[in-house]
């Protein structure tokens, strides 16, 4: 009976996995249809924290999917990862008073006041931090983009998510990346790059499947 459950469980598993592999990627086909005017204009709210301007004129005239990375999942404690954004962002808030030759940065970073200058400046002094982060939480940090310029953005949209959801219980994460080939220009010149499609759970939020989108500094 024992092995009979198991088996049960294994088979309801792989089930469920396929089918967010196949939801995923229905998400991840709608949105470069909407840029590529194949599908429809509103494929592009799928973007996770809504859509930008520079994402609502962006286009393409092309694309395919070339390879699929291995999916990244994370279930874990949510307090913790809470509790290392703080540690991350009072590092950053230490860091960002000296560099502006200030007394003080209130609590609250202003994420808006932090160019992307300052932004690479602030790597160094909260490595520490950010590798404490990677090490507990490595598929959150992932797509928080913990120890780049992009983590101190003003419109990361997983912070958003993420103070949204809370400070208890248990958060779930998981990541569908695939490298997009497209081929642009009068010369159909060949380019790849990433696309990832994130869901986040944890308490009364859940995403649903997101586009993660790319910075206005770094597409990657």
């Amino acid at each position: 009976m024992s092995r009979l459950l198991t088996l049960g469980v294994a088979l309801f598993a792989g089930v469920a996995a396929a089918q967010d592999d196949a939801d995923a990627k229905k998400v991840a086909e709608t949105y470069l249809n909407a840029l590529t005017g194949a599908g429809d204009e509103a494929g592009k709210d799928l973007l996770l924290g809504g859509v930008t301007m520079n994402a609502q004129l962006f286009s393409l005239d092309n694309w395919e999917f070339k390879s699929k990375d291995p999916v990244k999942k994370e279930e874990a404690d949510l307090v913790h990862a809470v509790q290392s954004m703080n540690d991350l962002d009072k590092a950053g808030r230490s860091a960002l008073t000296k560099l502006m030759g200030m007394d003080q940065v209130g609590d609250d970073l202003k994420m808006t006041e932090v160019s992307q200058a300052d932004a690479t400046k602030l790597l160094g002094p909260t490595r520490e931090k950010a590798a404490a982060f990677t090490k507990a939480h490595p598929v959150l940090s992932y797509v928080m983009r913990v120890g780049k310029e992009v983590y101190w953005h003003p419109k990361n949209p997983m912070r958003a998510v993420v103070a949204k959801a809370g400070g208890s219980g248990k958060y779930s994460i998981e990541v569908h990346r695939w490298v997009v080939l497209s081929k642009e220009g009068a010369a159909k010149t060949p380019r790849e790059w990433p696309i990832r499609v994130v869901r986040f759970r944890a308490g009364k939020v859940d995403t649903g499947w997101k586009i993660l989108p790319a910075s206005d500094w770094n597409a990657e």
